[in-house]
């Protein structure tokens, strides 16, 4: 019986902790975003990328102050991590992504299948080395996450 109450309250303090974040992340983007700047202005890939290792930074700086476990996304982390290497042209093996998703490798693979098959994307055999497999944006991925960012660029 107690369990089950220290359950509910971690479970609660998780919910709460979420709704924080969500709160302090929509005041920060509307605090930093207040500029003039057009609507339908270009924004750069560069600054598509500063904002997504942004995103990057900011994901692990909330794991030095709370649980991992309150903010575990990693197909989002994959995401947004393939998206900067993307500019690079740099595919990124396999081991490469789970290290960046900071998941167990069983769950990084799964979310890792599950991205291909949504066609967000792509995977191919490292041409010198075949026990590779090399991870990049699909066309598709690559064009939603950037989407995102415009959006929230623009906010």
């Amino acid at each position: 019986m107690k369990d089950e109450s220290v359950a509910d309250l971690i479970k609660d303090l998780g919910s709460r902790l979420a709704a924080v974040s969500e709160e302090f992340t929509a005041r920060a983007s509307r605090v930093v975003d207040q500029r003039p700047e057009d609507a339908t202005s270009p924004i750069s890939e560069e600054m598509l990328v500063a904002r997504a290792k942004e995103i990057l930074a900011h994901r692990k700086l909330r794991r030095r102050f709370l649980p991992g476990e309150l903010f575990h996304e990693p197909a989002w982390d994959m995401l947004v991590a393939l998206f900067v290497s993307h500019r690079d042209h740099r595919p990124t093996n396999v081991k490469a992504l789970v290290a960046m998703a900071d998941a167990p490798v069983t769950t990084s693979q799964r979310w890792i299948e599950h991205l291909h098959k949504l066609k967000l994307i792509d995977r191919v055999n490292d041409p010198t080395d075949r026990r590779r497999i090399e991870i990049s944006l699909s066309a598709a991925g690559y064009d939603a996450v950037a989407g995102y960012l415009t959006a929230i660029a623009r906010r």
